[in-house]
């Protein structure tokens, strides 16, 4: 009978250890699920559909990298009631142009709470060979700037510090970092600008589980992810450049490479034969 109670309690602890690890696992997701920050999208009831100013001219601009149509429907933020620091990017394919030069980066702000003008932004450009930001992308360029206009119609334009020149091959990603956000604790902010009305699903949000890093590494370690899976639609965010040469290096065919050894041939003989003649005299 006292085996048979040992027995007894002995699977009694092995079950409530058991217990005890599976409501530990699963308060670990719960918190995990909880720590996710929540991705707000707010309709703008007055939206316009003709931002300023317009496209510039092809002729100042042969490269326009633009995703929306002009106008913007909704925005956008992370984190309620506190709001967080993120990273909204569009993704452009470039494959009309070997090479460019990126001059100017437009983003349009709506107006809503605690988007001020003269508040810290961060603009960043990558550039992703396999054309799937998922899996990272090689950071260009970053730099800091403040929010110029904050209308929901007017674009901030933003010079590059200097014109960056993009040879390689895959898509050009532009991003913008809310940072004048101090996480946690700035009351909720929808800083991005969303064009809802036909999405081209080239639009990304990243989260970090801290701010985002100095060197902007994608993918995000929280979220990373098309804008898509929330509201479809496209960011705000425009590039303007020229069209930079493609430095072709010539290369020698077969008779031109025999060419060239006969003639360096030739040449080796002259030498020598002129030493020859010297050493002679």
């Amino acid at each position: 009978m006292s085996d048979t109670v040992e027995r007894w309690t002995s699977k009694a602890r092995r079950w409530s250890a058991c217990a005890v690890a599976m409501m530990g696992l699963c308060g670990l997701c719960v918190g995990r699920a909880q720590a996710l920050p929540e991705l707000i999208y707010q309709p703008l009831a007055d939206a316009t559909g003709e931002a300023s100013p317009p496209l510039p001219d092809a002729g100042t601009f042969p490269v326009q990298l633009v995703l929306d149509d002009d106008g913007a429907e909704g925005s956008f933020g992370v984190g309620a009631p506190s709001a967080q620091q993120f990273i909204w990017l569009n993704q452009f394919d470039r494959s009309a142009f070997a090479a460019l030069t990126l001059e100017e980066v437009w983003v349009l702000f709506p107006a809503g709470p605690e988007i001020t003008v003269g508040e810290s932004i961060e603009i960043a450009v990558y550039l992703d060979p396999d054309s799937d930001p998922s899996n990272g992308a090689e950071l260009l360029l970053a730099f800091d700037a403040t929010i110029q206009v904050a209308d929901g119609d007017t674009f901030s334009i933003y010079p590059l510090p200097q014109p960056l020149i993009i040879s390689a091959g895959g898509d050009v990603l532009i991003g913008v970092v809310n940072r004048y956000v101090t996480s946690g604790v700035t009351p909720e902010t929808r800083p991005a600008a969303l064009d809802t009305s036909a999405s081209q699903g080239r639009s990304w949000v990243g989260v970090w589980s801290t701010d985002p890093p100095a060197d902007l590494t994608l993918p995000a370690d929280l979220i990373f992810e098309p804008i898509d899976g929330t509201v479809p639609g496209n960011w705000m965010i425009r590039g303007f450049g020229t069209e930079a040469p493609v430095v072709v290096v010539p290369t020698l065919h077969t008779l031109g490479l025999v060419g060239l050894a006969l003639l360096l041939a030739g040449s080796g003989l002259w030498v020598s034969r002129r030493r020859s003649v010297r050493g002679g005299g």
